[in-house]
């Protein structure tokens, strides 16, 4: 479908949704008023909106099939065009079409012929619960290391709802996928939320050194400056030879220096 035929999409109300990242309009209404809940089968037809020639891009960036009607697990989206279809997905009725705009200029029209929604976490036993929150701590890990921060992120956080009711064996991991939020969190600007998931996996965990480099991290982006400092003399303590901690300790003297200096000439300028 090409940019020209979007022009009747101005006519028909839109939605945006709440954490900005998309925009739907309603082309055709669906029925009833159930709508898919994570892990639902969907029966779908994502269709990409061509701004200009150029734009073959915009299908690559779905590992969802375009052009055609197929079967998706609501949730099980790759990258970052299969997360927003996943979330549009969540507002949308049986039979329902609809065009989808975002900030960052991918388009496409979405249409979801029917679905049948999956078992509730409460309705699965805890061996159903372990083996679908390792499968998304696995496919969130191989996203991040994709890039795909906010898949990762949806699949940790999907992965730890799953284990928040298990008994102590799932402790552990829990821990780590805290610790990985914490890593989506730094990536994506949120240095305060960082610090806070770091500081919880640290009080069960405080030899966690991945949580300490990533507190040290959230805490000089927010130019707390001391505590960064101590958080990577800690982790130097117990890995002396972590390198990355080493230029980041470096990083955080000077910042408490310069902070240090600043603060001594306000205070000198006082007694003038």
């Amino acid at each position: 479908m090409d940019a020209k035929e979007t022009s009747s999409f101005c006519s028909h109300p839109s939605w945006q949704s709440p954490d900005g990242s998309f925009i739907k309009t309603i082309l055709e209404k669906g029925s009833g008023v159930d709508k898919p809940k994570e892990s639902a089968i969907c029966q779908i037809f994502v269709d990409p909106i061509s701004i200009s020639s150029t734009d073959s891009c915009i299908v690559k960036g779905f590992s969802y099939p375009t052009g055609c009607w197929f079967q998706s697990e609501l949730g099980e989206g790759e990258t970052a065009q299969d997360c927003l279809v996943d979330q549009c997905l969540e507002t949308m009725l049986s039979g329902e079409v609809c065009h989808v705009d975002t900030p960052k200029g991918t388009r496409f029209l979405l249409r979801m012929a029917s679905f049948e929604n999956g078992k509730e976490p409460w309705e699965m036993d805890t061996n159903e619960k372990i083996e679908k929150a390792m499968r998304d701590h696995k496919k969130g890990g191989k996203a991040y290391r994709a890039g795909s921060i906010k898949v990762a992120e949806r699949r940790y956080s999907r992965a730890l709802r799953l284990l928040a009711c298990i008994p102590e064996e799932a402790v552990t991991e829990r821990i780590t996928l805290l610790a990985n939020l914490a890593a989506c969190d730094v990536k994506m600007g949120r240095m305060s939320e960082a610090e806070k998931r770091c500081s919880r996996v640290l009080e069960k965990e405080p030899g966690y050194v991945k949580a300490l480099y990533r507190r040290g991290v959230a805490r000089a982006g927010m130019a707390d400056w001391k505590g960064a400092r101590k958080d990577f003399e800690a982790l130097l303590r117990l890995d002396p030879t972590n390198k990355e901690a080493q230029r980041e300790l470096l990083k955080a003297r000077e910042g408490e220096k310069k902070e240090q200096l600043k603060i001594s000439k306000a205070l000198g300028k006082m007694f003038i």
